[in-house]
């Protein structure tokens, strides 16, 4: 039996779990409402900043902030066009280093530095690509889930009009005039009841 401050935890959990639904449904939204050329060059544009700070501070690691970009383009615009963004990221992160003469290109390295730092940022590509998918799939469900409950609770009262004798044959169909009625009628005393 867990106790107390599991369950505690456990619901803290599920908060964030929530918490962290809201944020992805609210920046799909977000990002829903531009253009996927404006999203992509937004990102391009970020990409640039995030470069030329990279330049200008030297030594500093800017490295984890091309994430931002990628990640925002790969969520928005689906995992193909994260790639690239991946990639352009790489590049631009091996421009300042050769820039700055960090490397210099007829060194091996250079081109090893820019290969992993791409299989860094795709790998972020691959876990935040299927999100939005996921997002949108749980909207469908919830939707078809709605409906299949609205369609339900028209089964039943139509199953309430209908009553029948312990053989099943229907025995009396009440009207829908007769339901409205009775619905009305027990609006009515509930409202008025105090």
């Amino acid at each position: 039996m867990p106790t107390t401050r599991a369950r505690g935890r456990l619901r803290k959990l599920l908060d964030d779990r929530k918490l962290g639904r809201a944020m992805l449904v609210g920046l799909e939204g977000f990002l829903d409402g531009f253009s996927p050329p404006f999203v992509v060059l937004v990102g391009l544009l970020l990409q640039a900043l995030i470069g030329l700070v990279d330049a200008v501070t030297g030594s500093f690691a800017v490295a984890v902030f091309y994430l931002v970009p990628v990640g925002l383009v790969t969520y928005a615009r689906g995992r193909w066009v994260g790639t690239i963004m991946a990639a352009t990221a790489a590049t631009a992160f091996l421009s300042v280093d050769l820039g700055t003469g960090v490397t210099h290109v007829e060194q091996a390295v250079t081109y090893w530095n820019w290969l992993t730092r791409f299989y860094v940022y795709e790998a972020v590509v691959i876990l935040i690509g299927p999100m939005r998918d996921v997002v949108r799939w749980e909207r469908e469900v919830a939707a078809r889930e709605a409906e299949a409950a609205e369609k339900l609770r028209a089964l039943n009262e139509l199953r309430a009009a209908l009553e029948s004798d312990e053989e099943g044959r229907v025995t009396k169909v009440e009207t829908v005039y007769e339901l409205l009625q009775a619905k009305t009628r027990a609006e009515i005393e509930a409202a008025t009841r105090p």
